[in-house]
């Protein structure tokens, strides 16, 4: 599958004897045109027993092509020398654009000049974001952003351009391209999106009747 190299996670979710969800990341050792091969880490040994051959799964890959989710089914254990799982043919895709969004809401400041404005995002992704304020940004408008991911326990701020601002009920909506971020918080960023995205798209596969997007903007 185009995408995948040697030491890739994979995300896998199964089910255990008690029928609770689990997941953990494997890496890729080798790939065959139906199975994939993958070091267990051996932290993840608890759950080996679970993970025997028969057992259906449920795999996630992030690669820089999109986001690839799958059922598969374990061909050979934790147990054996690869963990090897099928790679169906029929596969769902995320096919990625130049940075996925995620509507998430987080709080953040824009400052610029003197002035430290509050505001609520709409929408976040690699390169931007979308946000709501009571001030009236102008186009071309240089300024400091932080974004608090309270959840997350962490903070990513950096140096961000105006693309437009247009009034929208009673708030004004502003998109900031990022100008200067960390690559290190721009990734992580990169990461909630397509783990967002990945979710949207397991629960539509669950809900086939459920016409609604993925959260792309």
């Amino acid at each position: 599958m185009e995408g995948l190299f040697k030491g890739q996670k994979v995300k896998i979710r199964f089910k255990t004897s008690s029928d609770r969800e689990e997941e953990l990341y494997c890496l890729i050792r080798w790939i065959e045109k139906d199975r994939i091969g993958m070091k267990f880490l051996q932290e993840n040994m608890i759950f080996a027993k679970y993970l025997f051959e028969g057992k259906d799964i449920e795999a996630v890959i992030y690669s820089d092509k999109g986001i690839y989710i799958f059922d598969s089914v374990v061909i050979d254990s934790p147990f054996s020398v690869d963990f090897v799982i099928e790679l169906p043919e029929e596969k769902k895709s995320i096919q990625r654009r130049e940075y996925i969004r995620a509507p998430l809401i987080l709080d953040a400041v824009i400052a610029i000049n003197d002035d430290n404005i509050k505001a609520k995002t709409i929408n976040i992704g690699g390169g931007g974001i979308r946000f709501s304020a009571d001030w009236n940004f102008k186009a071309g408008d240089i300024c400091s952003f932080k974004l608090f991911f309270n959840d997350r326990g962490f903070l990513v701020s950096g140096l961000g351009e105006v693309l437009y601002s247009i009034k929208q009920e009673k708030t004004m909506v502003s998109v900031i391209k990022f100008l200067d971020i960390e690559e290190t918080d721009r990734n992580r960023i990169i990461k909630i999106c397509f783990e967002d995205e990945a979710a949207r798209l397991k629960l539509k596969m669950n809900n086939p009747e459920d016409k609604g997007g993925f959260g792309s903007i």
